[in-house]
């Protein structure tokens, strides 16, 4: 969500809550259309055993086409989801350590355009690093746990100060744990 200069809300979607959208609405109608056929076929007489064959027809028809939706959203989103893969080659390289209650980046400045990669840990009790983008959004988030280090990859094209804030309750003043990361104009 953006806010316009004169405080109205600018919804903004994406081509994955399009489609997600256009999804939805297809199965509705297909829910509407097949209540209708019920609805019209109510007023007669129907057998038993007609009604149990097209029930388990149409169950085993509904189970498939679910199946094939749930394999596509799971196989598309895979894709698109900013967990590492790959070497640190080409990508510059951000320390990231949490603590009750703080964040420490280094370098804490890099260059619009730039592939990062955040190298994730804590010091102290798990904490939850979400990057958010200069209009608000989140962007990308990992945990930060004592002893492991997690990896986020992104990549960062729009310049502008973006926030780090704790995603998990961490101690009595895990609302403060905030920190900025500046994204500069080439």
């Amino acid at each position: 969500m953006r806010h316009s200069s004169r405080g109205k809300l600018n919804l903004h979607y994406g081509s994955p809550q399009i489609a997600i959208g256009v999804t939805f609405a297809a199965l509705a109608l297909l829910l509407a259309l097949v209540f209708a056929v019920i609805a019209v076929e109510a007023g007669s007489d129907v057998g038993a055993q007609r009604v149990h064959d097209l029930g388990y027809w149409l169950r085993k028809r509904w189970l498939a086409l679910l199946l094939v939706i749930g394999v596509l959203v799971v196989g598309v989103s895979f894709f698109d989801l900013p967990f590492a893969n790959g070497s640190d080659a080409g990508r510059i390289v951000v320390k990231v350590t949490g603590g009750q209650f703080f964040w420490s980046l280094s370098p804490d400045r890099v260059p619009a355009g730039s592939h990062v990669r955040f190298d994730v840990t804590s010091v102290d009790v798990n904490h939850g690093f979400g990057l958010y983008d200069p209009n608000g959004h989140l962007i990308g988030s990992v945990q930060a746990m004592p002893g492991y280090r997690n990896r986020l990859d992104l990549n960062l094209g729009e310049a502008g100060v973006y926030q780090v804030r704790c995603l998990e309750l961490c101690g009595l003043n895990h609302s403060t744990m905030q920190s900025t990361f500046t994204v500069a104009r080439r």
